[in-house]
């Protein structure tokens, strides 16, 4: 039977002593754990939820313009933050690409930096898609893509993909992809999955990835709350280096638990840069970026839009916990 802890105690309790014990996913939560997700609940709320999504609709055109001097072609063997949640691995020349969205705006948030040339990833053979949202998955975008390249993505997503030109394949948690010079495995993220989902489950339907290399193995976390899963890549994984989508559902306190789950020597803070928050403005850094320094220490690794981190400058090949 899964484990399923009766009370908030419990739950952290359990994280504690059994830190790989989120295969099954079964939460239940009482009054004095937060919710971190977005919940309707309402009829009134879907309705302005719908209202906001339509009217959104209408302030999406298009692709920003390219900027080769932002984002010249990524280094070899390295990290490169193109800001939001799309991140560059080149691995060996291969190249590795998370959630890139390129669109000039989605839902009342115009993107205020240029888009990556295509000439710049043009070795990109593998993208990761991690959910259905807008800010993660553009058809657009991946419509100028290499036609070679093959697109990794959770259940929900792939109906998105029927005129981009390529090569889609479905996964789910456990799944590995291998290409030259390294494996990917996919692995839950706690987050709703579904294009317009507003509930979050760790059901499979948004994902995370974890990329093997020869050099580091990186943790791509997805849009998550923080739940024991985190751990569970850290004691099976054990990652070099996190790409923490730090964000609304993943603030400073649960971002901090979440990097030290993990077990990673470098945490990079991702989800900024490119768009702001809804009306509102701001993420143009980090989300509670001097809080998250302080919890975090030394292993916070903040990159700078187009800014690159050597593989073996992240990776710590600490020896396997018993």
């Amino acid at each position: 039977m899964p484990f399923v802890p009766q009370s908030a105690l419990e739950y952290r309790s359990a994280e504690a002593v059994r830190p790989a014990v989120c295969r099954d996913y079964a939460f239940v939560r009482d009054a004095s754990m937060p919710y971190h997700g977005v919940v309707v609940r309402s009829r009134r709320g879907v309705f302005l939820l719908a209202v906001v999504c339509a009217l959104g609709c209408g302030c999406a055109g298009g692709l920003a313009h390219p900027d080769a001097s932002l984002f010249p072609p990524p280094p070899r063997d390295a990290i490169t933050f193109w800001g939001h949640a799309c991140c560059y691995i080149d691995v060996g020349g291969v190249g590795v690409v998370t959630d890139p969205v390129f669109d000039r705006s989605l839902f009342f948030r115009r993107r205020r930096i240029p888009a990556p040339p295509a000439s710049s990833y043009a070795g990109a053979r593998v993208v990761l898609i991690s959910h259905a949202h807008p800010d993660h998955l553009s058809p657009g975008t991946l419509r100028t893509f290499p036609a070679g390249a093959v697109v990794l993505c959770p259940a929900p997503s792939a109906k998105y993909f029927g005129d981009v030109g390529l090569t889609v394949r479905v996964m789910a948690p456990g799944d590995e992809f291998e290409f030259e010079g390294g494996r990917i495995v996919a692995v839950a993220a706690f987050h709703m999955g579904t294009r317009w989902g507003v509930r979050a489950q760790a059901d499979g339907r948004a994902l995370g990835y974890v990329i093997e290399t020869p050099n580091a193995t990186v943790y791509y976390s997805g849009d998550s709350n923080y739940f024991s899963g985190f751990a569970d890549v850290g004691w099976t994984y054990a990652p070099d280096v996190v790409l923490l989508n730090v964000n609304g559902h993943l603030r400073s306190t649960d971002a901090s638990r979440a990097a030290w789950a993990t077990q990673a020597g470098v945490v990079i803070p991702i989800h900024w840069g490119a768009f702001p928050w809804w009306i509102f403005g701001g993420n143009q850094r980090p989300r509670d970026e001097p809080a998250l320094a302080r919890m975090v220490g030394d292993r916070l690794r903040v990159l700078e839009i187009g800014q690159s981190v050597a593989l073996d400058q992240v990776s710590h090949r600490r020896r396997a916990l018993p």
